[in-house]
């Protein structure tokens, strides 16, 4: 592949550039088909959010994974010294909420909380095992792709708390 002089060096991405990198890294399963996801839906149940409507709380009991299947939600860190919380993120249709606790089961560590009117698809980690049972492939690619997403997170979070990015948290 031959290299593109257009493109500098030093072109570093806005951030508006950044931002729509993040949500597409957010996106869960981007490849699946049609029949992936009418697979995947089987084993969920739709919960219907109005704008302002808590989705999770904060130290709330942890289990569930959440599908963002319209709408936009937003990730609330837990409140602050001020009893005030902050926004941590915002997520769209194709987004997945609720991933940690999913895997650990222990409480939220965060809130969410509907932008717009959303509906999210509620995964319960026996509705998980039964599509796993059912569709094994599709379980690991699930899985897999879970993985990418947290990593994700993980990564972008250890960047906004190095020393001199910037960003502080």
């Amino acid at each position: 592949m031959a290299p593109d002089h257009g493109a500098r060096f030093f072109d570093y991405p806005t951030p508006a550039e950044k931002a729509d990198r993040a949500q597409a890294a957010d996106v869960l399963l981007p490849d699946a088909s049609e029949a992936d996801w009418t697979a995947i839906l089987e084993f969920t149940q739709a919960r219907r959010f109005s704008p302002g409507q808590s989705v999770l709380n904060a130290g709330g009991q942890g289990g569930s994974l959440y599908l963002v299947l319209e709408g936009t939600v937003e990730v609330l860190a837990p409140r602050g010294r001020f009893g005030r919380s902050r926004r941590a993120g915002l997520l769209e249709t194709g987004s997945v909420v609720g991933e940690v606790s999913f895997f650990d089961g222990e409480p939220r560590s965060m809130g969410v909380r509907a932008v717009t009117a959303a509906v999210l698809a509620e995964m319960p980690p026996a509705s998980f095992g039964r599509l796993f049972a059912a569709h094994p492939d599709l379980g690991r690619c699930l899985l897999m792709d879970l993985g990418r997403i947290l990593a994700g997170r993980l990564r972008r979070a250890e960047a906004r708390a190095r020393p001199g990015s910037g960003v502080q948290s």
